[in-house]
């Protein structure tokens, strides 16, 4: 009985969460982001709202494989004229744009000591779902369109206390354009730098 209780016991051990730290690192990240381009064009305000939840297989000394889905939300209200492609309208406006990727990520670790704060480049790239919103007096328009997204990273990841860890990443989100158009007379390609900070389980 004895030598079947010490075999439990290091089967429940080898399964749990605390003997594969270091392995796994499972984290929600709050975002800010800078508007560029498009995004730029049409809300040049930054944006305070925004979230991650991502995750990191990182059984190797050097990388690491995961997956990240996230948002990051811009808004603006102004009075002022906005150019239609056929015509100029003046009035109170409310601007709206909403990005939220889902990504297949990778990265590479600079050092291979995982307590260690760990610079690191990566990526990643997925679909990217963009949801824009337009309105002007009682009049407003709505459109989303899916799109594919390369985001290349730099960061910094480090332990905390026992059993967590934490992310510092900053990225640019690069899409390709969205098919629809929407109050402009071309395409858009909705593009952003976001600064991420996270901690979670690893």
């Amino acid at each position: 009985m004895r030598v079947s209780l010490a075999i439990a016991i290091a089967a429940i051990a080898g399964a749990s969460p605390l003997a594969a730290q270091h392995r796994y690192l499972s984290a929600i990240e709050y975002s800010i982001a800078i508007p560029l381009g498009d995004t730029h064009d049409y809300i040049p305000r930054g944006s305070w709202a925004g979230a991650a939840w991502e995750t990191r297989w990182m059984d190797k000394p050097h990388t690491s494989l995961g997956a990240l889905v996230g948002f990051n939300t811009f808004y603006r209200r102004q009075t002022g004229s906005f150019d239609y492609p056929n015509g100029t309208i003046t009035g109170d406006q409310y601007r709206h744009l909403m990005s939220l990727p889902i990504l297949a990520t990778g990265a590479y670790y600079f050092t291979a000591k995982r307590d260690d704060p760990r610079w690191y480049i990566g990526g990643g790239m997925g679909p990217v779902f963009s949801s824009q919103l337009f309105r002007l007096g009682l009049q407003e328009q709505r459109h989303s369109d899916w799109a594919f997204s390369v985001v290349p990273e730099v960061g910094l990841a480090f332990s905390a206390w026992y059993g967590t860890g934490g992310i510092l990443a900053l990225r640019y989100h690069l899409p390709t354009e969205n098919s629809g158009l929407f109050a402009r007379g071309s395409n858009q390609r909705f593009q952003y730098l976001s600064f991420s900070m996270g901690i979670g389980f690893r």
